[in-house]
């Protein structure tokens, strides 16, 4: 990997994390750096977190480095933040926004979808936003997404993967009307099934509606039903301005008809003299609590089950995690016998070359 760029900016209360530069493979062929602009609210940021008026426009320069000897051809785009359901900022203009998003930073920029980067050359990509006319009650968030065209094409068949590596980069975009911070809110929305790696969830869908990051998100979440208990911890979450996302409670074996009570704490932003303290003791600015329940039919349960076993290939899932854990294991097995042996035979060869001077010594002697 030829280059990783981490760009970090501290906005509204607590301290947001934007990536600059992520890569999806081994090895990068092109270095992306962006060119301060004129409006630039903190110099010494690396990132583009501009302040513009309504319907002011700043033009967003970004240098672009192919380092191969060939010509390279660049897809870019400009895409909203959204929270991923680990919790985690995304820019993907695929993802399902929140609907209290009223600025999509999509639509506010304008730029070239493509661009050719000659072999060993540098060019500078320029892209131009556009405020909204109306003032904002916060700030739009986004990036500059480039993605170096590959020619290479998934694999289909049976037994194929469909892997191909690509290259992503992206560069994170702020921009507010007024030099100043906003306070996050967070809100409970429901709670539904979902599955997702391997396993039936409770999802608890929860929204930042704010137009502000919601940062050092921690979530203590159990859900119950017949005496079993399933429960979830996670910390330092963080959230995109006006977005959602699935907390998700696995439950770890088959679903069955029934109630599911679900019971969760959120806190928010980290504060010595926060006056909401989590399990671990950390202190918050802010805290939340949910309780609700949701019902499976027989019906329901069944079909949450079978697509789990069609989605492992016909193979519950319980039957797939043991054929992995007797893998590991066998594997652990075989690595410390290999290792014995070689000890062993370490040892034997010690063994002879002793015999052997053993056997000179005594020649000697006679």
């Amino acid at each position: 990997m030829k280059k990783m760029t981490w760009l970090a900016f501290a906005v509204g209360v607590g301290a947001v994390t934007l990536s600059g530069t992520t890569v999806h493979a081994a090895q990068a062929d092109l270095n992306v750096t962006p060119v301060q602009a004129a409006s630039q609210r903190d110099k010494s940021e690396s990132f583009f977190d501009l302040v513009l008026q309504p319907n002011q426009s700043e033009n967003l320069s970004v240098k672009l480095q192919n380092t191969t000897k060939k010509d390279m051809v660049v897809d870019a785009q400009a895409a909203p933040a959204s929270t991923s359901n680990s919790g985690i900022v995304q820019y993907d203009n695929q993802a399902k926004l929140d609907p209290s998003l009223v600025y999509n930073v999509n639509k506010l920029v304008q730029a070239p979808d493509k661009i050719t980067i000659p072999a060993g050359q540098t060019v500078t990509y320029t892209a131009k936003l556009t405020m909204p006319g109306a003032t904002l009650p916060g700030m739009v968030s986004g990036a500059l997404i480039f993605e170096p065209e590959t020619g290479e094409k998934a694999t289909t068949g049976q037994g194929s993967m469909g892997i191909v590596n690509k290259f992503q980069y992206t560069v994170g975009i702020l921009a507010r009307n007024e030099n100043r911070t906003w306070e996050p809110d967070l809100t409970f929305a429901g709670v539904a099934t979902k599955n997702e790696a391997g396993t039936t969830n409770i999802a608890i869908k929860m929204r930042n509606t704010t137009s502000t990051y919601l940062n050092q998100l921690a979530v203590e979440a159990t859900v119950t039903k017949d005496g079993k208990t399933y429960a979830r911890k996670q910390r330092d979450m963080q959230m995109a301005p006006n977005s959602n996302f699935s907390y998700l409670v696995p439950l770890k074996e088959n679903a069955t008809a029934g109630k599911y009570t679900v019971k969760a704490t959120a806190y928010y932003v980290k504060d010595s003299a926060g006056q909401y303290q989590d399990g671990t003791g950390q202190r918050y600015r802010y805290k939340k609590t949910y309780t609700n329940d949701v019902t499976l039919t027989s019906q329901q349960a069944k079909k949450l089950n079978a697509d789990i076993k069609q989605a492992a290939g016909g193979v519950p899932t319980s039957i797939i995690a043991g054929i992995s854990a007797i893998v590991v294991l066998v594997a652990a097995v075989f690595g410390m016998i290999f290792l014995m042996m070689k000890r062993r035979k370490r040892a034997d060869s010690r063994m002879a070359d002793l015999e052997a001077e053993l056997a000179k010594l005594k020649a000697n002697q006679k």
